[in-house]
């Protein structure tokens, strides 16, 4: 899992704190493409976003119930890494 996996968790979890509802594919997409827009690491091979949901959704980090949404697994990861991240910083 990587930053970019990360993001995607994030993205779903800020949409249903906002929206107070599961997000669409397609908002899920759009906002993906709008926050890594500027990062001149990642290529448009590279992101894969398709994959990067599959396989999230595999490991069971996501469903996709009428919209996708963060399982119990998936918050903890969250959680995780973004404290990780926060102590690094």
């Amino acid at each position: 899992m990587d930053k970019h996996d990360l993001m995607i968790l994030d993205i779903v979890q800020q949409h249903k704190r906002e929206m107070q509802e599961h997000i669409r594919l397609a908002t899920l997409e759009r906002n993906f493409w709008k926050r890594i827009e500027g990062d001149v690491t990642l290529s448009v091979g590279q992101a894969r976003i398709g994959e990067r949901i599959t396989r999230l959704y595999l490991d069971g980090m996501i469903q996709n119930k009428s919209g996708y949404m963060l399982t119990k697994k998936g918050r903890e990861m969250l959680n995780i890494e973004g404290e990780r991240i926060a102590q690094i910083a």
